[in-house]
């Protein structure tokens, strides 16, 4: 049965924003016979108010009511004439205000001009844009002490003025901290402003940040008082609740490389009130299991500036080669200018391995550095655009308790782009050197060798198999070829994905590189698959689920690979 008792709308002369302002106007349009009557009781009022809002001072409305069976038929021909154009533009600020050059820049940027049709949205967009660039920027006494919008109808024409009166810029006082448990002094460091700041908002924005980033607190209330200040300069109050003393979480994951995984992980984020934390973390797993202790101590800055004791007992399988590693290590992270994080270590590492049936073993201590630098943009479980570098050097000697001198770098790069919606480009690179004599290359640890292959390296093919091989003497006439590694690391890929939809996306790429042991080209064995997948971005994560074929081998050997996490 059809509803009756409505009304429809018909606009003729007029199109484009005007039509539209005058529709929005008049919704929405009555459904009930009461309704009805209320909306033709006001709806030229409405109309009028619409047309002025964009400059239209002059319209002629004529109205055509046709009172039919069910819905009414309302059509207005709307003959707009010309806008009421700007006479005069005058937008002045005084105060301290007058010299900020954001406040100028502001200034520059009015799109307001003499001769411009009147829009009564602009307006007013531009007095509440100056009003509240005041309030962020500390002008807090700001007034806009004079804005009229004044309409010659006769002239058609139109005076704008704004007069914003700012008063002083408030400086940032000193914080006061309560309800914690941490050193006073420890606390100053995460501020990230110097006392007589002028204020602005994002500052405390900014120390919110930190004190959250730092891990020592469960809450965070960041409170400016503007009453209580003295001389323009506002005193801040941090509210802190601490975290649970202890916590810890239990994970399942899965990827091909390292099949099924279960972790739990024990967290004291305040050892104390200098600051120390540790993280403890239990990992089983059918091909590397692994056992970790991390214990951190601020130094100069509690996030930017750390001192780093850390221990580990894990298993690993590379290749042929089944291996078992005892760590330990000190070093300082530093995070340094433009977001680059350096790491000065000392690392003792201790491996005995299953080589066929030799069953060797060495111990090393290894200064090194390293350098890690990640940007992105974009959703942080799946970036629209991305650049991440790892790069890593460490060196030892005999005379330090190396088991062999050895240089060993490895430099790793990823880069994402979406250089047009739905089109998604993923490409990475990953070298290394290993500076180690010929006649002690199968006697250093396979933790320290390059291997290929992989989820994260050459798809298609296992986990750590690609590399130089050896043949290993058994006894009794008996000799066992295996995976040994090499001394260099080449491997690159490029990835184009497509979106299909929000959440799902095809992929296709190719893999290619290898490890090798000489600089001769003709040894370096050239590995290189090709493949495609499916990915779901899960709230954990990208879910991959690609296949990746060997078109370099001679039987073209395939594989599934299941990945879970964020590229970046």
């Amino acid at each position: 049965m059809q509803a009756s008792g409505g009304l429809k709308l018909t606009l003729k002369g007029i199109k484009g924003n005007l039509a539209d302002n005058v529709r929005a106007h008049l919704s929405p349009l009555p459904d009930s016979p009461a309704t009805r009557a209320s909306f033709l009781f006001s709806y030229q009022e409405r109309v009028d108010e619409a047309l002025q809002a964009l400059g239209y001072y002059r319209a002629e409305v004529e109205s055509d009511l046709q009172r039919t069976a069910g819905d009414w038929q309302l059509t207005l021909s709307i003959t707009p004439g010309e806008p009421v154009r700007y006479n005069r533009v005058l937008v002045l600020i005084e105060g301290e205000a007058r010299d900020d050059p954001v406040f100028q820049a502001r200034l520059d940027a009015i799109t307001i001009r003499p001769g411009d049709p009147v829009h009564h949205g602009r307006y007013l967009q531009l007095k509440a844009d100056i009003i509240s660039m005041g309030l962020v920027r500390g002008y807090l006494d700001g007034d806009m002490t004079q804005h009229r919008l004044e309409i010659d109808r006769d002239n058609n024409q139109a005076d704008l003025l704004l007069l914003y009166q700012s008063g002083l810029r408030y400086r940032l006082g000193e914080v006061e901290f309560w309800a914690s448990e941490l050193n006073p002094d420890l606390l100053q460091k995460l501020v990230t402003f110097e006392p007589g700041t002028p204020y602005h908002s994002s500052e405390i924005g900014k120390l919110t940040n930190s004190l959250f980033s730092s891990g020592y607190f469960q809450d965070v209330k960041v409170l400016p008082h503007p009453a209580r200040a003295v001389d323009g300069v506002i005193p801040i109050e941090a509210g802190l609740s601490p975290p649970p003393r202890h916590s810890f979480d239990v994970g399942i994951g899965y990827a091909t490389d390292t099949r099924a995984r279960l972790s739990t992980t024990w967290r004291t984020p305040v050892v104390n009130r200098h600051g120390h934390s540790q993280e403890t973390k239990a990992e089983l797993s059918e091909l590397n299991p692994k056992l970790s202790f991390d214990y951190r101590i601020p130094i100069k800055h509690p996030l930017n500036d750390q001192l780093q004791l850390r221990a580990s007992v894990g298993k690993e399988k590379f290749g042929d080669i089944d291996s078992t590693q005892y760590q330990g290590a000190v070093g300082r992270k530093t995070v340094t200018g433009g977001g680059w994080t350096r790491t000065l270590y000392l690392r003792y590492l201790s491996e005995s391995w299953q080589q066929a049936s030799l069953s060797p073993t060495a111990d090393y201590i290894l200064p090194g550095i390293s350098f890690t630098h990640t940007q992105r943009s974009g959703p942080q479980l799946d970036p629209s655009a991305g650049f991440r570098q790892h790069y890593q050097l460490e060196h030892g000697e005999p005379f330090i308790r190396s088991d062999q001198r050895t240089t060993r770098f490895r430099g790793q790069l990823r880069m994402i782009a979406t250089p047009w919606p739905k089109h998604r480009l993923s490409s990475r690179l990953e070298l290394g050197f290993n500076l180690v004599d010929d006649d002690e290359l199968l006697d250093l640890a396979p933790s320290l060798r390059f291997f290929a292959g992989g989820d994260q390296s050459i798809r298609g093919f296992g986990y750590q198999t690609l590399g130089p091989k050896a043949v290993v003497d058994e006894g009794e006439d008996t000799e066992t070829t295996i995976s040994v590694g090499g001394r260099y690391l080449l491997v690159g890929s490029v990835e184009y994905q497509y979106y299909l939809f929000e959440r799902w996306r095809l992929a296709a790429f190719i893999d290619s590189g290898n490890a090798f042991d000489v600089y001769d080209s003709d040894a370096f064995k050239v590995v290189t698959s090709v493949g495609g997948g499916l990915h779901w971005i899960s709230p954990i994560g990208p879910i991959r689920l690609d296949i990746g074929v060997g078109i370099s081998e001679s039987d073209n050997p395939w594989r599934l690979h299941i990945t879970i996490g964020a590229e970046l």
